[in-house]
């Protein structure tokens, strides 16, 4: 295969295969040592660059997305002859001890001071997280980027511009019929008819270690990610009735930058926020969330709460139907032979609508849950008119609540009630490990979400 990209400001090109990963891409074909391999599945953040502005793990995508795109090495920034400002900060704050983690830990902080020139403390912190450091200790880290935010680094960071956007990989003879990157649905759609056994990949976050364990030998694979039909937030109307559109494609940060879903869908942007660092929600999509239909995923509990409805394309046109029958069971969809999941379906909801999303593991951020809640409730005159719940974690898929959310329109709100939405809640959910521990802090964070209700908290209009 044939690309090109724009590499520290250059224009380069270069013959690859398709699915060799992009760390080696630059450690082998270009020399670039700055991204270290350290985990090799996207959760220690050593392999990090920045590509089109975005901070990514280079252990998690193949060469085949490379194509087109702008990345930025550490390389790109300064050498030893000529350190610019954050690399400099990093020498003088003594945030460098053994030097691995360092490269990615400045490019976090270069797209960090690139996007938002001045940030906060705990804009700095979420920013490098998922770049783990066992020697140097983060608050010098820190220290050193907030350091260069407050010499106007982010006005004047080295800018790269973008040579070979739109270029397209051009795939040899031997790779066409087994690496597909298409540029519209159709295609894509054509491609799923033509070759029953093809591995649709968009972000990878999932796909990629498995492929590197070998739980997944692809023959075939199709690179979806940037599709534009896939693609995309936007609020739309099925005649009177308005939704939010999120395309299967969207990554987290799609969604937690996205003016839309901010303003009318705090639970799944909470949802998105505390799955996974900084790298991962730049690359991890929604579809890719809902296809691995697992109960540990965060982005459907929040999704079933707020009433989302599939979209599958595919050779009879789109099929449209609620997320409780579009995730089967364990790592099963509803999706029939030729389709793909296309978008999401959220119902606007009303004014006064109030929603929120829990999470508990074994640390407070990038982590697995043990228990994941939301809910969605629309409250009229004190008292239940909707209301919807969901938990994961606690099934082999997520679930709806449904004694809990049965049990609850119609009802005033009062202390009682509280009550006995713990009570109901606690019922609702039979996790086959920990039960006890799962099931107590479920009735907890319900108690705690209707408490919030009677106090007019977390109040979305």
């Amino acid at each position: 295969m044939k690309i090109k990209i724009t590499l520290n400001g250059e224009l380069r090109e270069i013959r690859v295969h398709p699915m060799k990963r992009m760390l080696d891409v630059l450690r082998e074909d270009f020399g670039l040592l700055g991204a270290k391999e350290g985990c090799g599945e996207g959760e220690c953040g050593a392999c990090a660059v920045v590509m089109d502005g975005l901070p990514v793990d280079t252990c998690l995508i193949p060469a085949v997305q490379m194509a087109g795109r702008e990345i930025v090495t550490i390389e790109g920034l300064g050498a030893a002859s000529g350190l610019d400002l954050l690399q400099q900060a990093f020498l003088d704050e003594g945030a460098i001890h053994c030097g691995f983690c360092t490269p990615a830990m400045i490019m976090a902080g270069y797209a960090l001071l690139s996007r938002n020139p001045h940030p906060t403390r705990e804009d700095a912190a979420v920013a490098l997280s998922g770049n783990i450091c066992r020697c140097t200790g983060y608050e010098k880290i820190i220290k050193a980027v907030m350091r260069t935010a407050s010499l106007g680094y982010g006005e004047k960071a080295a800018r790269f511009p973008s040579l070979a956007d739109g270029t397209a990989p051009i795939f040899e003879s031997d790779e066409i019929g087994r690496y597909f990157a298409p540029a519209s649905l159709a295609e894509a759609l054509d491609i799923l008819r033509r070759h029953e056994d093809v591995l649709v990949f968009a972000g990878g976050t999932d796909i990629v270690p498995d492929i590197k364990a070998r739980r997944v030998s692809p023959g075939r694979v199709m690179d979806v990610f940037g599709v534009p039909e896939l693609n995309g937030i936007e609020q739309a109307a099925d005649g009177n009735t308005p939704f939010i559109r999120i395309g299967a494609c969207a990554t987290n940060t799609d969604i937690m930058r996205s003016e839309i879903t901010r303003k009318r869908l705090p639970a799944l942007v909470s949802a998105s926020s505390r799955s996974g660092a900084a790298t991962i929600q730049n690359r991890a999509t929604i579809g890719g969330n809902i296809m691995t239909a697992s109960g540990a995923g965060d982005l459907p509990v929040a999704l079933l709460a707020l009433g989302a409805r599939a979209v599958a394309s595919g050779p009879r046109g789109d099929r449209e139907m609620s997320l409780d029958d579009f995730i089967a069971g364990y790592r099963k969809t509803a999706l029939q032979k030729g389709e793909l999941l296309k978008e999401i379906r959220v119902p606007v909801p009303p004014t006064g609508t109030r929603q929120a999303f829990y999470k508990r593991g074994s640390r407070k951020a990038l982590t697995l849950a043990r228990v994941s809640l939301a809910f969605c409730v629309r409250c009229e005159g004190g008292r239940v008119a909707e209301f919807r719940a969901a938990a994961g974690s606690m099934s082999p898929i997520p679930l709806r609540l449904k004694l809990l959310s049965e049990a609850m329109p119609g009802r005033e709100l009062t202390p009682a009630l509280a009550d006995e939405a713990a009570r109901l809640a606690y019922a609702d959910v039979n996790p086959r490990k920990t039960p006890l521990y799962r099931k107590t802090i479920v009735a907890n964070l319900t108690h705690r979400f209707f408490t919030g209700l009677l106090r007019e908290e977390e109040m979305i209009e």
